[in-house]
């Protein structure tokens, strides 16, 4: 106690603190640009997890200051960013976030929405249960102080008090913890041990009340307060009722992990002094009772308990009102309001069963199935079974994703080629189907995989020390499940998408990745970057990394219909930085943002990018005379010429153009020129370095599709992706994906194609697919099979 009045003087400069406005988390790596303030770099990287605050906003685009972590080159220093990587969250919750080390956990709990209401309503004495970091035990614990801890480091923290320490100590037993160690709990729920005592405790486990109460402590009233009345009111506010709409047994299994984790807290108290020693919560489970008399159910019915290898997909067989019913296993995880670590299954029966629902559980949908055919239990009581292919077959049409056979393909299947005619490859039920808001993810997918091998090292690293536990697992199912199906037999069906799914949603910072609708970047992030720990694709001149580049320029209102090219070359001058080397893949982000921002409303894609003057230290061409340029003037950007190459210059061009007036006071900066290829620049002309277009991702009212270059070469035919391209029946049908020729799509990217579309008034009057490509390009996806050869 005498360690939190200490912390008075630092609580009140806290409070006063919390009048900051706007206040948000990183919700993935991105690239800033500096605004103003003395630090000495313009560009660099926004980690996710970082806590910032906004000083302005225009549109999308934000003025920022990073305050975490304090290094000097955040000191008064304002960046543009844009609101798309960032999460908005309370000041109280920015406050109790700082005091997060782990910045994967801030990420997650800013993205909870309804976990950081409650976490706010938090107040002193309140009652709270407790994780330490690594660990699987939870504990009850009372809140007896909210606020900053100086020697526990930045942020706000909470004092919190053992209840078993309490009642059982003349004293207090105190944790300073974060806010990622702890769960919100209803003080209701804590109403329980009375019923625990009766149903199944006995005096050996728990002292007797007179032995209790003769203790000494003072406090113990305050613990038996807790057994007195019912814990409904807990079940109703996180969703857990015995309405026709939600399990009986459900209800019951979250119950159940209440009370076993109440006596956690509670049940952890000497015996008495008989000589039998103490017992703890660990001499008894709760569950283990129900689980017992469930075997005992189970082996009269023929179920055997294998949950081991359960996962999206599985056939299996539950107990419900004691029938054995077959089902398939829909979804896997924690139902909001169950203590962490209790994992549940939605399994979609084969047959209606009146305590069933339509995927939705309390007014939250996991899944979509028929009316009165989900059914959400503990997964322990999920009994896998194999059926025979036939039947398999025949009831593929019932799981919502159609007749179509999705097979496992293990081994290497190199990309598919195609020369010409594409009618045999292109059709409906073609390509990822989608299913669930999983546009974002299958666009991406089909362009990264389907046609090139510039990510093929994504399926292959062997795991290290640095992966977790699943990586290989991930990588198996992306490998095996996705990538080679599609590239062998041109079809994936959405449930082998959805485990890897539900796998990027476990392991991952970015939660809704198995529901929500999502962007591109951050299923790059979550899987690229953050499972499969891949090298990052671009390595900056300024020292950061990225996996890929989003454009950051100013509205250039002369351009009509701007190039990539154009618009790349802009941002990288405005950013002053260049690429360290040629990547192998250069993924870039247009400047819009999702569907509510696009600064320019046409954007033509450049088929053949070049990236000659934005790589650090290449040997660059002069402007005027095409000789070795040994100087650049950034002043002179676009006077002689167009793009970066308009401010490279040899010696005798440099000052003949600078003897004019206009340009007496620009100041050139030397380049460094490679050593070999100055021996050698009389015998070689300079050469030119060009990644070429693969893909392109485009959004249009929420919906990602993707246009993708079928083979090598510029030759290779482009085709045009859309999962969700059709659908078979209403609520309970399924998705058909569909690929589909796009002939004169180079024609699109010519100089004459552009110069035509450039001159239709009415977007709508535009082809169809041309309109798509044009006006909603979200992402550009570049290769350099030179470099591929290298990696």
């Amino acid at each position: 106690m005498d360690d939190w009045s200490s912390s008075s003087s630092s609580k009140m400069i806290y409070q006063e603190h919390l009048k900051i406005q706007h206040q948000y988390v990183a919700k993935n790596d991105t690239i800033l640009n500096r605004i103003s303030g003395k630090c000495d770099v313009n560009v660099s990287t926004l980690k996710l997890g970082m806590l910032v605050e906004s000083v302005g906003k225009e549109l999308d685009i934000i003025r920022i200051r990073i305050k975490d972590p304090p290094e000097r080159i955040w000191s008064n220093t304002e960046w543009k960013c844009h609101i798309h990587d960032l999460i908005i969250v309370s000041k109280k919750i920015w406050h109790y976030l700082a005091a997060v080390s782990d910045y994967n956990e801030r990420v997650k709990i800013a993205n909870n929405k309804q976990l950081c209401e409650d976490i706010e309503n938090i107040r002193e004495n309140d009652k709270v249960w407790y994780t330490p970091n690594g660990s699987s035990t939870v504990e009850l614990m009372a809140v007896n102080f909210i606020g900053p801890v100086p020697e526990s480091g930045n942020g706000v923290y909470f004092g919190l008090e053992s209840l078993e320490s309490r009642d059982l100590l003349n004293g207090f037993s105190v944790k300073f913890a974060a806010v990622n160690s702890i769960t919100p709990c209803n003080q209701e729920t804590l109403d329980t041990t009375r019923s625990i005592e009766k149903g199944y405790l006995h005096n050996d486990i728990v002292m007797s009340k007179r032995d209790y109460h003769n203790s000494g402590n003072s406090r113990n009233n305050d613990c038996m307060k807790i057994r007195q009345e019912t814990n409904d009111s807990f079940f109703d506010k996180y969703g857990f009722d015995d309405s026709a709409n939600n399990n009986r047994e459900l209800i019951s299994f979250s119950k159940d992990v209440s009370l076993a984790n109440t006596m956690q807290s509670l049940g952890k108290m000497s015996t008495s002094d008989n000589g039998k020693g103490s017992r703890n919560s660990e001499d008894f489970n709760l569950l283990h009772f129900d689980d017992e008399t469930e075997i005992e159910e189970n082996n009269k019915h023929g179920l055997v308990s294998d949950t081991g290898n359960l996962c999206i997909g599985s056939n299996v067989k539950v107990l419900l009102d004691k029938e054995t019913r077959s089902g398939v296993v829909r979804w896997i995880g924690t139902p909001r309001g169950l203590p962490p670590g209790k994992t549940m299954a939605a399994v979609e029966l084969d047959d209606d069963h009146h305590l069933g629902t339509d995927g939705i559980y309390k007014d939250e949908r996991y899944f979509e199935c028929r009316p009165q055919r989900a059914f959400f239990t503990d997964i322990k009581k999920c009994h896998q079974f194999d059926i025979p292919v036939d039947s398999q077959k025949s009831r593929i049409n019932i799981d919502n994703f159609g007749n179509m056979e999705s097979s496992v393909v293990v081994g290497m299947v190199r990309p598919i080629s195609v020369k010409g005619d594409l009618e045999k490859i292109c059709g409906k039920n073609r390509g990822i189907q989608g299913h669930h808001n999983s546009c974002y993810l299958d666009a991406t997918l089909f362009s990264m995989f389907t046609f090139t091998s510039v990510f093929d090292n994504l399926l292959f690293r062997p795991r290290n020390d640095k992966d977790c536990v699943q990586y290989e697992e991930v990588q198996r199912v992306l490998r095996e499940e996705i990538v080679n199906p599609l590239r062998k037999h041109f079809y994936v069906r959405a449930d082998r998408v959805m485990k890897l799914r539900t796998l990027l949603e476990k392991l991952s910072s970015i939660s809704g990745l198995t529901s929500e609708e999502k962007d591109p970047e951050e299923f790059l992030t979550s899987l690229v970057a953050q499972i499969l720990n891949a090298e990052p694709f671009l390595k900056l001149s300024s020292g950061q990394e990225a996996y890929h580049y989003q454009l950051f320029v100013e509205k250039d209102e002369q351009l009509s219909l701007p190039t990539v090219q154009q618009l790349l070359e802009q941002s990288f001058l405005t950013s002053n930085i260049r690429l360290k080397e040629v990547p192998s893949c250069l993924i870039i982000q247009m400047p819009r943002f999702g569907k509510s921002f696009k600064m320019y409303p046409k954007i033509q894609p450049t088929l053949l990018l070049d990236v000659t003057d934005i790589i650090e230290d290449s040997p660059r061409q002069c402007t005027v005379c095409s000789k070795l340029a040994v100087y650049e003037c950034k002043q002179c950007y676009g006077e002689c010429g167009e793009g970066l190459e308009s401010i490279a210059f040899c010696t005798e061009c440099l000052e003949t153009a600078h003897r004019h007036e206009r340009r007496i006071n620009h100041k050139p900066k030397e380049l460094t020129v490679p050593m070999d290829y100055t021996a050698l620049q009389e015998h070689c002309p300079v050469p030119r370095l060009y990644l070429e277009l693969f893909a392109v991702v485009c959004i249009e009212t929420s919906h990602y599709v993707s246009f993708v270059k079928c083979g090598p070469g510029s030759e290779a035919p482009w085709c045009f992706f859309d999962s969700m391209a059709d659908r078979k029946g209403e609520q309970n049908g399924y998705n058909i994906p569909e690929m589909v020729p796009c002939p004169d799509f180079p024609h699109w990217l010519s100089e004459e194609g552009a110069n035509k579309l450039s001159k239709v008034t009415d977007d709508r009057q535009l082809p169809e697919h041309a309109k798509r490509l044009f006006c909603d390009a979200y992402m550009c996806m570049y290769q350099s099979p030179d470099v591929m050869m290298y990696k």
